[in-house]
Parts: C-alpha cells; sequence; structure tokens
C-alpha cells in the first residue's frame, strides 16, 4: 500500500514538473513536443475523442486556430497515470 502511494505520488510529482512554466494554452506543435508525440496524435484526439475518452474542455478554437487548455491536459495526464 506504502509502495503504490509513493508510486502515485513520484507520478503527480512528474506531471507537474512537466507542466510547469507552460502558458494557460497551447498550440498542437507546442503540445505534441511537451509529451512527446506526434502532432497528427493531437489532431486524432480533437476529431475522435469521444472514442478515446479525452475530456470535452481540452481543446479550444480561436480565431479558426485549434489550441490546447493546458489544465485540462496536466488532469488528463495525472488522472491516466
Amino acid at each position: 500500500m506504502i509502495e503504490r502511494y509513493q508510486a502515485e505520488s513520484a507520478i503527480n510529482y512528474g506531471s507537474k514538473m512537466l507542466f510547469e512554466n507552460l502558458p494557460e494554452l497551447m498550440k498542437p506543435q507546442k503540445a505534441a513536443g511537451v509529451l512527446g508525440i506526434s502532432v497528427k496524435t493531437i489532431y486524432d484526439w480533437k476529431y475522435r475523442g469521444q472514442t478515446r475518452n479525452i475530456p470535452s474542455d481540452l481543446f479550444i478554437k480561436i480565431n479558426r486556430s485549434l489550441y490546447i487548455r493546458t489544465d485540462a491536459l496536466r488532469r488528463w495526464v495525472i488522472s491516466n497515470n
């Protein structure tokens, strides 16, 4: 039980460090770089998100450009680890 708690704490700490000093909104290219995934995967999340349990508040469109909400991304990453 203690080992599991320590592992969860390490994951949460690592996730917080990953998202430190990032803007509130990120373009897909920046988010892909932070997460170490392709930009195509980010767009796949956007347009196929309902089948992959992607949070509905993860994305926002401003002037026809797609942005990712950093706080929603952080919550989602932490909850999946």
